[in-house]
C-alpha cells in the first residue's frame, strides 16, 4: 500500500481494478491468491477494456489463474 499512500500524498487520482466485482478465487494446490498484478497485465486488462467495455473479457486476459482467481461464471 505505500504506492497508494504515496498518491495520495501528492493527490494522485487512484482506481481499483474490478478484480472482486467480476472474479472469485479458485481452489488450488498452492492456496494461493494475489491481486497484486504487473505493470504489463495491468496493461493488457486495462487496453482490453478500452476496446471491448468488458470487463469479465479484459480480466480474464489479463489476471493468470496462477494468481489463483477465476471469473464468477467459470465455476
Amino acid at each position: 500500500k505505500v504506492t497508494f499512500q504515496k498518491a495520495r500524498e501528492h493527490s494522485v487520482k487512484t482506481a481499483r481494478l474490478p478484480i472482486q466485482e467480476y472474479m472469485v478465487r479458485h481452489q488450488n494446490g498452492k492456496n494461493y491468491h494475489s491481486e497484486i498484478l504487473a505493470i504489463n497485465q495491468v496493461f493488457d486488462i486495462l487496453s482490453t477494456y478500452f476496446e471491448t467495455q468488458n470487463w469479465p473479457e479484459a480480466l480474464k486476459k489479463g489476471v493468470s489463474s496462477r494468481k489463483g482467481y477465476v471469473l464468477q461464471n467459470s465455476m
